[in-house]
């Protein structure tokens, strides 16, 4: 084991984030921080591209992580000087290892690479190209790193079909899950939701952006209402409120469905939170895999979600007959209503989907793959480096 990690012991690796607040992202990056901390040596730290402290920093906080925060705006008068002041803050962390997450810091991280003054960088896909395009730009920032990791078979797709990249710099490590205890229990969850034993639920975790479509789940809840139940049915959407809850709410009520559609914001139980539903719905138009998705499957609940590659390499071969395209509120209200009135088939697939990220997405799994990858990139640049120094 000492051999295994021996290239990253005792070295400098700063993850840069978007912000410092929690989302699939950085929750993924934050599990393999304290991996390399704890079983490698790794001295690690936390950057992100915004001030302003939150979940994420909170953790760092509780777990010995040092973090900061960077005033950043994207928009083009301040890019220049936001730009600048990310790569010293990255750079004044002296580091040996940079692990970017995300669009923004992927791209901020990639043109300023040789400013970082690190040895390698590591681009991190989390999703299928959300907001990428092949413009000149970005395929001049995806010729900087030295490695690429993607969460998913689809953004490894889109980084060499796009960018050119060689198939041999794109690796894939699926997320890992590694599930806690609930903090409270199924029937105290439902209690703050105004909700008895015999009302169906059906949850959606995911911070609440446009690229989540909650739209597209609220207008199918409205059909999945009509179907009919001596207790009519409850959506529960947690996640962070990124702008689209109000939007969100109006829609319900122009629905009539207001009362049946809560909106509880961001949850640290999420284990509790999940037992106490039914079934889980997921109706995001791009992901790599999402976390969401994996932590309801190893929660023994069955998934309908959006027929997309992220979304249908986690579930697999179990769960892809609950797959609906994007957008079509009728597809999903019917697959959401069929496993509502059928408990042994929701039942089965949830015991399906339960053994499958047991097998196929642990926490153990993404964190060592993740480390072999690293370190094997890392000796790979030191022996360049090496190279060139000796002529």
């Amino acid at each position: 084991m000492a051999g295994l990690h021996e290239p990253l012991r005792g070295k400098r690796v700063v993850f840069v984030f978007g912000s410092l607040d929690l989302g699939g992202a950085e929750r993924r990056g934050l599990l393999l921080a304290v991996h390399l901390q704890k079983n490698v040596g790794a001295v690690v730290r936390v950057v992100g591209l915004n001030e302003t402290p939150g979940r994420l920093s909170a953790l760092c906080d509780q777990l010995g992580i040092p973090w900061s925060g960077v005033s950043f705006h994207w928009g083009l008068r301040r890019r220049v000087p936001s730009f600048l002041r990310a790569l010293l803050a990255v750079r004044r962390t002296r580091p040996d290892v940079v692990l970017s997450y995300t669009r923004v810091p992927n791209l901020v991280c990639a043109w300023g690479k040789r400013w970082l003054g690190t040895k390698l960088l590591v681009w991190n896909q989390a999703d299928e190209g959300l907001l990428l395009n092949g413009s000149a730009p970005f395929r001049l920032a995806a010729q900087a790193p030295d490695c690429f990791i993607s969460n998913s078979k689809g953004g490894r797709a889109f980084l060499i079909d796009t960018y050119g990249i060689p198939q041999e710099m794109v690796q894939v490590v699926p997320n890992g899950v590694a599930m806690s205890a609930p903090r409270i229990g199924r029937d105290a969850w439902r209690r703050q939701w105004g909700v008895s034993s015999q009302v169906p639920v059906v949850g959606m975790v995911a911070n609440l952006s446009v690229y989540k479509d909650h739209d597209t789940l609220i207008r199918a809840w409205s059909r999945v209402v009509a179907a009919g139940w001596e207790h009519p049915p409850v959506l529960v959407l947690a996640g962070r409120c990124d702008g689209t809850e109000q939007g969100l709410k109006n829609l319900a009520g122009a629905l009539g469905i207001s009362e049946l559609v809560k909106i509880v914001g961001a949850v640290d139980d999420v284990p509790g939170l999940l037992q106490a539903l039914d079934l889980f719905a997921y109706s995001s138009k791009s992901e790599g895999i999402p976390n969401g998705v994996l932590e309801a499957m190893a929660s023994g609940l069955g998934v309908v979600g959006t027929d997309i590659p992220g979304i249908r390499e986690a579930v697999g071969p179990e769960g892809e007959a609950y797959l609906t395209p994007v957008g079509d509120g009728d597809a999903m209200a019917e697959r959401i209503v069929a496993l509502l009135k059928d408990e042994p088939s929701r039942r089965r697939l949830g015991q399906a989907l339960r053994e499958r990220v047991a097998q196929s997405f642990s926490l153990d799994l993404m964190c060592r793959s993740s480390e072999e990858i690293i370190s094997g990139a890392f000796l790979g640049c030191l022996s360049k480096a090496a190279a060139v120094e000796n002529g």
